[in-house]
């Protein structure tokens, strides 16, 4: 139980991003995916929880398409990614 309690206070924290940095944040990955990007990249980034591993690619593999979320755009959001 005290772990839970931890873990909670931990989701709590102050570095939480807001809805407006996660908005930017997608902008961003959908015009870089679209100007940027050439084939593919991995990133990897460390994380209090750990390597979290950041994969992006202009092909998926068949069959996986379901998978994926539609990050941009946005559901009341136009799709210019500028």
């Amino acid at each position: 139980m005290q772990q839970d309690d931890e873990m909670v206070a931990e989701d709590a924290t102050p570095d939480r991003m807001t809805d407006a940095e996660i908005h930017q944040l997608a902008r961003l990955r959908a015009r870089y995916a679209a100007q940027e990007l050439d084939q593919f990249e991995h990133w990897c980034v460390e994380s209090p929880y750990g390597s979290v591993f950041i994969d992006i690619s202009r092909r998926c593999a068949p069959g996986t398409e379901d998978a994926y979320h539609v990050l941009w755009p946005l559901p009341d959001q136009p799709h210019d990614p500028h």
